[in-house]
């Protein structure tokens, strides 16, 4: 094989897995030259329980292994142990004792193992500066993700309790030093992609949170993919909120070149609710210059004010999703939808064909709902979802039954591209 050019050789090892390129490299000294920039995944987890930060920042100063790294994913959730092991005893309740012990013992057993990992290695805060430094020599880094729900265990048991939003436990205290090490680590670093699950809204709040993220967000001015999601659970009163809005509104303003945006909002304090935003404190009249995809979910909001937003990005928007799965439990209708607590679905979405005149989808998800019930106009919705957020057509959730009164959004994605009459009339509405 030393005889093939360098670029088949490449090619080779580009369809191994990372055992195979192992073993491929102990073959020939070419081979274990040229296999050098397989050995490690483009994409580095980091989890909470392990020295990885150490290990990425021994990457980073590696001359010829730190250019292999182009994406972060850093998982800082936790489980609530009593939560989780109640969760866990319901769904295993019909099972055979002696089985159910053994998975609730192994499932025990790796828990205690990673809360002992935990205490040794320390806060993530720690290590900000080594964070830093790692992220500033790593050449290729263009995404960082930050997950709190996407759980990275191997134990069934384990993933299966951290999809229920009850069973995830999070020190806001903690988070916030987290999440400020985290934006320290990225000040300069021209990033494509950034995400976050779960974001304590109040952070914004805080005047000395807020001017950290100001100050070291700088480098969002080159992201093209921001992805938020908002937990307002730390907000007491329409004065903290309207200080986070706002000082959230100042970081979204950086990211000047944003090509895809979404914003959601689970509040884990009252799973089922929206959160009230108003788009004018938040962007006042900003607008996205080359927007294409836009999210929006689990928001509380005036007609009008939605409506303008959106009528601002008239000029690029392509794709628009509204609603989305929210907190709901695996076997719960999706939560995340739309409440307008003025106007109406039907006066939004003809408005939005004559303002929107290059969008080519819409995908509408959870209870959409509007107030005033007494009045004839009053609209109630429960979508279920077509596609998923890359707009790939997804099975019919097992959760969809006739008893729920669950719909597909595809009429009302008709009648905003191609008119026609309103579907919304001939659905049946009711109160959720």
């Amino acid at each position: 094989m030393d005889t093939l050019p360098v670029e088949l050789l490449r090619l080779i090892f580009s369809h191994c897995d990372p055992k195979s390129v192992r073993n491929l490299r102990e073959v020939t000294r070419i081979l274990a030259d040229v296999g050098y920039e397989y050995l490690l995944s483009s994409r580095f987890t980091a989890v909470s329980w392990r020295n990885d930060i150490e290990r990425l920042h021994s990457i980073a100063l590696h001359e010829r292994l730190r250019g292999s790294i182009t994406s972060i994913c850093i998982f800082l959730g936790e489980l609530s142990y009593y939560d989780a092991w109640s969760t866990s005893w319901f769904q295993h309740f019909v099972t055979p004792p002696d089985q159910r012990n053994e998975v609730m013992g192994s499932a025990r057993q790796e828990f205690d193992r990673i809360e002992k990992g935990r205490k040794t290695v320390g806060p993530l805060h720690l290590r900000a500066d080594d964070l830093r430094e790692a992220c500033s020599a790593l050449p290729n880094l263009k995404d960082l993700e930050i997950t709190f729900t996407q759980c990275p265990l191997d134990n069934d048991l384990l993933r299966e309790v951290f999809d229920y939003p009850s069973c995830r436990k999070i020190d806001r205290p903690q988070t916030y030093s987290n999440l400020n090490a985290i934006i320290f680590a990225l000040h300069g670093i021209p990033l494509s992609s950034f995400k976050v699950d779960r974001l304590p809204l109040e952070i914004f709040r805080l005047p000395a949170h807020r001017t950290h993220w100001y100050t070291h967000a700088q480098s969002f001015s080159t992201l093209e993919t921001l992805n938020l999601t908002l937990d307002p659970s730390g907000l007491q009163g329409p004065g903290s909120a309207f200080r986070a809005v706002n000082g959230l509104g100042r970081i979204l303003q950086l990211a000047t070149g944003l090509k895809k945006l979404k914003l959601a909002f689970h509040p884990y304090c009252s799973e089922s609710s929206k959160f009230a935003l108003s788009f004018r404190e938040l962007f006042w009249d900003f607008t996205f210059k080359q927007l294409t995809d836009l999210t929006l979910e689990g928001v509380s909001c005036e007609e009008d004010d939605l409506k303008d937003f959106l009528a601002r990005h008239g000029s690029t928007l392509l794709r628009l999703r509204l609603g989305g799965r929210g907190l709901a439990k695996p076997f719960e209708v999706s939560l995340g939808g739309i409440h307008l607590y003025e106007g109406t679905f039907k006066s939004l979405f003809t408005g939005l064909r004559m303002k929107l005149p290059k969008l080519e989808r819409i995908h509408l998800e959870g209870i959409f709902e509007c107030e005033h019930h007494d009045l004839p106009s009053h609209e109630a919705y429960n979508f279920y979802p077509l596609t998923n957020e890359n707009w790939e057509e997804v099975p019919r959730p097992k959760w969809v039954r006739s008893s729920r009164k669950t719909i597909n959004c595809l009429p009302f994605e008709q009648y905003v591209l191609f008119g026609g009459p309103y579907p919304g009339n001939a659905l049946t509405q009711q109160s959720y």
